[in-house]
């Protein structure tokens, strides 16, 4: 007697915790920053943090305790060896240097360079096509 082949189920399909309704909104068209500061010149932390506190519609102080979250958690990373993408800015991450020879110049005598790390930031291809002027 043949024995009758067991017909096999199709997995089932996992729920969906999120509604249709729920899912993600289309991002909001982002508004234009406004900056009063000129070429050359430094911004101030209390600058920054002002225009944030502008550009987003809350208090300087809301700002602020946002910008030194966000801050000790790259530097968090970084020490930890990750690199740290910032948005269409670039990407934040420390460099080993080996150890190698080098000259003392007014001298010319060899002196050994010890092996260090160092803090390196790569910008972004579409922030250098900005800073460029689209050349």
């Amino acid at each position: 007697m043949a024995k009758k082949a067991a017909k096999k189920k199709a997995p089932a399909k996992k729920k969906s915790a999120v509604r249709k309704s729920a899912k993600k909104a289309a991002p909001t068209p982002a508004k234009a920053v406004k900056v009063t500061a000129v070429a050359g010149k430094t911004v101030t932390a209390s600058a920054l943090l002002q225009a944030i506190a502008d550009h987003m519609g809350i208090k300087k102080s809301e700002a602020k305790t946002m910008v030194e979250g966000y801050t000790d958690v790259v530097k968090a990373y970084v020490l930890k060896g990750a690199k740290v993408k910032i948005g269409d800015i670039g990407m934040i991450m420390v460099r080993a240097r080996k150890a190698r020879m080098g000259r003392n110049p007014q001298t010319g005598e060899p002196v050994k360079i010890k092996a260090s790390k160092k803090l390196a930031f790569r910008q972004s291809a579409v922030m250098k096509a900005q800073v460029m002027g689209g050349r």
